[in-house]
């Protein structure tokens, strides 16, 4: 390996280090569980570190066939030293914004989405219920109508013709047919 590519490896390892340090901040914002969610923390810690285990080999590679060294090793630390000491603040508070800005335009867009298409589709849906529940209340009604006018005629013409004792039982009897009816619109009308 010559000289150029030892100081290109020791470079990247550099960057590396500075990556490694970013990434893990970021991880760190990101999955923080409560302590009854600790186990979450076996399973995402490792898969963390061995993808950054195959990014650092995967950048290492191409540079020097992948030979690790300890001066890499130590370029790595120093860059993850030097992103902890002077880069983090400036990056985290970067972060921060860039995550508020995300969440607001979020909340912008769903907001929006949910004034403009979610409201009046709910309102229309109401509406179209409303209506329905009418339509069928005034046909239940007018229904009702044309079964109770004819009974009310043949009690008329029942009145003129029977005797009174028939005519209370044919009343009592009629009293039960209308009673039922009525249970039935008020049943199919929802009112109780």
């Amino acid at each position: 390996m010559t000289l150029n590519e030892q100081f290109a490896s020791l470079i990247l390892m550099t960057l590396m280090g500075v990556w490694i340090g970013a990434s893990f901040s970021i991880y760190q914002r990101f999955v923080h569980p409560p302590r009854r969610h600790r186990w979450i923390l076996l399973l995402t810690d490792p898969l963390f570190w061995m993808i950054q285990a195959v990014l650092l080999f995967s950048f290492l590679l191409p540079v020097n066939q992948g030979q690790l060294r300890l001066y890499l090793i130590l370029g790595a630390a120093l860059g993850f030293s030097f992103y902890k000491v002077f880069i983090e603040k400036f990056f985290m508070h970067i972060l921060d914004g860039i995550i508020t800005v995300v969440v607001r335009i979020w909340r912008f867009f769903a907001k929006t989405v949910y004034h403009l298409f979610l409201y009046p589709l709910y309102f229309l849906l109401k509406l179209t219920y409303i209506l329905c529940r009418m339509t069928v209340r005034i046909v239940l009604k007018f229904l009702f109508f044309l079964l109770i006018l004819p009974m009310k005629i043949l009690r008329g013409i029942f009145r003129m013709i029977l005797p009174e004792k028939w005519l209370i039982n044919i009343k009592k009897r009629t009293v039960q047919i209308e009673q039922r009816i009525m249970k039935w619109v008020s049943f199919l009308t929802g009112r109780r």
